[in-house]
């Protein structure tokens, strides 16, 4: 077998090209985005069996930082598998951890191999652009939508598009707004009037957009991971209080005087008080429901839960009984993907869950505040992994394909093994 350098040949532009459409697509269309997966697959298998210089690069390289921790995940639902009742519900779990795990590895592998050094951060920066520009087309259909001009929904809250459900577009446009500031942060290409354009356009777009989803998920996540990257980021920590201090006036006023924002957080006191009072059909009310239905769930077996496809099927006996009402059958998770992992994998899949945050945070963090290419990468994966350990605790975010390929892409541009170097010189 012919042996050739990856780095060189024409096809590398291939694989790369299929990357920046999968990472357009994430937010437009999730068949675009399967398909272009698919092919991406299929073209690095090619090119796994036909170049040996390739392959063995490929394998050299392929235990990247968060692989071991995502094999874990999707073991604990593997095991799960065997307590299962509802083996179709379960498979299909273990389909989505699988596909999480290939986008993750697949990325950050072929970023590695075809882009090392400064290649690989030119070429991650670029992908991290299609992807904030996905994001972008599908904010300005959002506001073309609001204002009448597609459709029939003129001025309509909550702000979305295409049919993409109002949580999963702000949280995707959260971490779209995270992208943009470490643009803006530290990247070279802040330094082109173009590019400082259009990222401030997405940030003032993608902020309204935000906003106007009227997604308390989102608004929490945000402001717990804005708080947490200026105590990162500010050395001074009196110059962090004073920050934090006109952040917290910042939300004061805007729950005072945005009557959005105030509705919807009133709505939540609203909502407690009737759970108290003995009415649970509100959304506070009926996710309450469902943290204690999880939480029994994983009493009755602590180590591994009641099996990875039966959430739905434990649930469906808890309201056959009587013990919960009828209306909580629209719902196949818990709204806590904590709770989630609890009730199906016990404390087992929990332990593997927060080991993906674990290990993403101790491979980011140390790079914060250097002064190497690492920095913007060590940024985002941080706000990322912090938005979706405060989010999940009222979504199961990686039972979402939009979020779940979200996460693993920006993990796989972001979480490297060519980047640790960087975290051993920042520890030095």
């Amino acid at each position: 077998m012919r042996e050739i350098s990856l780095q060189s040949h024409k096809y590398s532009d291939v694989l790369i090209g299929i990357l920046a459409f999968f990472s357009l697509s994430l937010a437009l269309s999730k068949s675009a985005a399967n398909v272009s997966m698919a092919l991406f697959y299929l073209s690095s298998l090619f090119f796994i069996i036909r170049f040996q210089d390739f392959r063995k690069t490929v394998f050299q390289i392929a235990n990247q930082p968060l692989l071991l921790p995502l094999a874990l995940y999707l073991s604990a639902a593997l095991v799960g598998l065997l307590f299962t009742e509802n083996l179709s519900d379960g498979l299909g779990i273990v389909n989505k951890l699988v596909g999480l795990l290939l986008v993750y590895l697949m990325v950050s592998v072929i970023i590695e191999t075809i882009g090392k050094g400064e290649r690989g951060s030119e070429t991650s920066e670029k992908l991290l652009l299609a992807f904030l520009i996905g994001i972008f087309a599908l904010d300005v259909i959002a506001a073309l939508t609001f204002l009448g001009v597609i459709g029939d929904k003129k001025f309509a809250l909550p702000f979305t598009a295409l049919n993409v459900h109002h949580i999963w577009f702000a949280n995707l446009n959260a971490i779209g707004l995270y992208t943009a500031s470490s643009f803006l942060l530290f990247a070279r290409l802040r330094q082109k009037t173009s590019a400082k354009m259009f990222l401030f356009s997405f940030s003032v777009l993608g902020a309204v957009s935000v906003l106007l989803s009227a997604s308390r998920t989102a608004w929490l996540g945000m402001f717990i991971t804005g708080i947490v990257l200026t105590y990162l980021c500010i050395r001074k920590k009196r110059t962090f209080f004073s920050v934090l201090g006109a952040v917290l006036c910042a939300a004061v006023l805007l729950y005072l005087f945005n009557g959005l924002v105030h509705w919807r957080l009133n709505q939540i006191f609203g909502d407690i008080s009737l759970f108290f009072s003995g009415d649970a059909r509100t959304n506070v009310g009926e996710r309450f429901l469902m943290w204690k239905a999880a939480f029994r769930m994983f009493l009755t077996n602590p180590l591994f839960g009641v099996g990875t496809g039966d959430y739905v099927t434990a649930m469906n006996g808890y309201m056959a009984s009587g013990e919960l009402p009828s209306y909580l059958a629209k719902y196949n998770q818990p709204h806590n993907m904590y709770l989630f992992a609890l009730a199906t994998n016990g404390l087992v899949g929990l332990f593997a869950l927060l080991n993906i945050f674990y290990y993403g945070l101790k491979h980011a963090l140390p790079l914060i505040n250097s002064d190497g290419e690492g920095r913007l990468f060590a940024f985002l994966a941080t706000a990322t992994l912090v938005h979706y350990m405060i989010a999940g605790m009222t979504d199961s975010f990686f039972n979402i394909q939009l979020l779940r390929y979200a996460f693993g892409f920006v993990m796989a541009v972001c979480v490297r093994k060519s980047l640790l170097g960087e975290n051993n010189k920042a520890g030095n």
